[in-house]
C-alpha cells in the first residue's frame, strides 16, 4: 500500500474522465472495479452500480454528447490506508445551451494499485436542472 501512489492514481482517474474518450481514466480501474453513483434512481436516472465496462460505455456516451468536452479539476485529496477521497468540480457546455458547473465527491478503494470500488456523490438536483431544456 502506497498512499501517495493511490492519490496520484485517484487524481489521474478523475481528471482523465474529461480527456478525449476517458481511456486514461479507465486504465486506473481494476478489471473487477464497480463504480456506484450514490443517488436515488427515482430522481436521478444515472444511479446505482456499474461494472468497469458499463461505466466506460456510460462515460464515452456522455463525452460524445458534449460539444466542447468537459473540464474536470481536482480540488482536494485525502487518503488513509487503501482509500482515497477526492473533491472535484467540472465545467461543460451542454447541447441544450446550459452550462454544467458540477461538484463531486469520490471515494475510491484500492487493490493492486488500481481502483476496485468507486462511490460518486454529485449534486443531482443541479445535474437534472442543467440537462433539462
Amino acid at each position: 500500500m502506497n498512499i501517495e501512489n493511490n492519490k496520484r492514481v485517484a487524481r489521474q482517474l478523475v481528471e482523465g474522465l474529461g480527456v478525449r474518450d476517458g481511456t486514461q481514466a479507465f486504465d486506473q480501474l481494476h478489471e473487477d472495479a464497480v463504480w456506484t453513483v450514490m443517488a436515488d434512481p427515482a430522481t436521478f436516472p444515472v444511479s446505482g452500480s456499474m461494472s468497469k465496462a458499463s461505466f466506460a460505455d456510460h462515460i464515452r456516451a456522455f463525452l460524445g454528447e458534449l460539444p466542447a468536452g468537459i473540464q474536470i479539476t481536482v480540488t482536494g485529496l485525502t487518503a488513509e490506508g487503501h482509500r482515497v477521497a477526492v473533491e472535484a468540480k467540472s465545467v461543460a457546455a451542454l447541447p441544450n445551451g446550459n452550462m454544467l458547473n458540477q461538484v463531486y465527491h469520490f471515494l475510491f478503494e484500492f487493490r493492486d494499485s488500481q481502483v476496485i470500488a468507486a462511490r460518486e456523490y454529485i449534486d443531482t438536483a443541479h445535474a437534472v436542472a442543467r440537462f433539462s431544456i
